[in-house]
């Protein structure tokens, strides 16, 4: 699968936690079992928000850069 095939890819929204230190929303898609976490630190004693990240899962494991995601699903061929 290339990064353009899983551009198409439509996801739903999982959850939406609100921690300590970090918001955190994820979305799936059940087709390819694929999952991402959108994960927001908290800065200023829990009211401002710091750094963005995304992290992204496969099989169970998951990959915090988005060039070894692609790398592990590079072999899984997009439906679409």
């Amino acid at each position: 699968m290339t990064r353009k095939e899983f551009e198409k890819i439509p996801f739903k929204q999982g959850c939406h936690l609100a921690m300590e230190d970090a918001y955190e929303s994820t979305y799936y898609n059940d087709e390819y079992g694929f999952t991402i976490a959108e994960i927001t630190t908290r800065t200023h004693g829990g009211y401002g928000l710091g750094k963005s990240h995304k992290e992204y899962n496969y099989k169970g494991i998951w990959y915090k850069k988005f060039d070894k995601f692609l790398e592990a699903i590079k072999d899984v061929e997009f439906k679409g």
